[in-house]
């Protein structure tokens, strides 16, 4: 239930307002909202606080940090800037600016990291779905897991069960087997100590401890089937000046190769 204006103002003047609202901040459904700062200003008219310095806000077990802030009581929008950082559980987010609203769908614009568990996301801007532990980055980013990383023009993920699709100059690197593949498009998805992998388009992998490279219109891995690879459609492979084609060739890597 919203809080009386009369009462919401008083409190603000303190420079500290609590209100019960459905607020997608920190993934909390009717869970109470608690904003600080050094400055707050309530409009009664428009429902809107706006908050300067030192700006904290809380809900559910989740802490937004920032410079300065704004905060819809009817749309329960918020958007906060200004050395933005956002945590809650093993989920932490840095960033210029950070816009969340009713739905739990945060987008965090300028410099944005994001760290859940081993991953970590680096991009201009991440759009996350709280919810659903979906994320998007539309111009383009770095996914860094404990078994692999990718990176493209674009990047959609989920971070609930490690996969990732990146598009556009997409470059997949394994850590833990030795080869880097590049192509138009590429579909990455964890799973504890191995990983599997397809992409599409223009498709070169490089291994330069087996001096093996390969040319493809597709490839698929799986580290779980001893690094068994895939290539398909005018596939080409080169090692030790040998070369094999044909339009599907099955290469095993192996696993756990030492990079040199």
């Amino acid at each position: 239930m919203k809080m009386n204006k009369m009462l919401k103002k008083a409190l603000i003047v303190a420079g500290c307002i609590t209100v019960a609202t459905a607020s997608g901040l920190t993934m909390a459904s009717n869970a109470p909202i608690d904003l600080s700062a050094n400055t707050i200003e309530y409009n009664s008219a428009t429902d809107i606080a706006k908050a300067t310095g030192d700006v904290k806000v809380t809900q559910d077990g989740g802490v937004l940090t920032g410079g300065a802030a704004e905060y819809n009581f009817k749309t329960q929008r918020i958007q906060i800037t200004g050395g933005v950082k956002a945590v809650k559980g093993d989920m932490q987010m840095t960033s210029a600016q950070i816009v969340s609203n009713a739905n739990g769908e945060l987008v965090a614009n300028g410099g944005v990291v994001l760290t859940k568990g081993p991953n970590r996301l680096t991009g201009a801007v991440i759009a996350y779905n709280q919810q659903t532990q979906t994320i998007s980055m539309p111009n383009g980013g770095n996914a860094n897991g404990p078994t692999a990383e990718i990176r493209g023009n674009y990047l959609s993920g989920n971070l609930r069960n490690d996969t990732y699709t990146a598009r556009g100059n997409v470059l997949l690197y394994s850590k833990t087997n030795d080869f880097k593949s590049t192509s138009n498009q590429a579909t990455y998805v964890g799973s504890n100590n191995n990983f599997r992998f397809t992409a599409e388009g223009n498709v070169n992998i490089i291994s330069s401890s087996r001096d093996l490279t390969s040319h493809s219109n597709q490839a698929q891995y799986n580290s779980a089937n001893n690094g068994e690879l895939i290539l398909t459609g005018n596939a080409v492979a080169k090692q030790h000046n040998n070369t094999i084609r044909g339009n599907t060739l099955t290469v095993y890597l192996g696993k756990d190769v030492k990079i040199k």
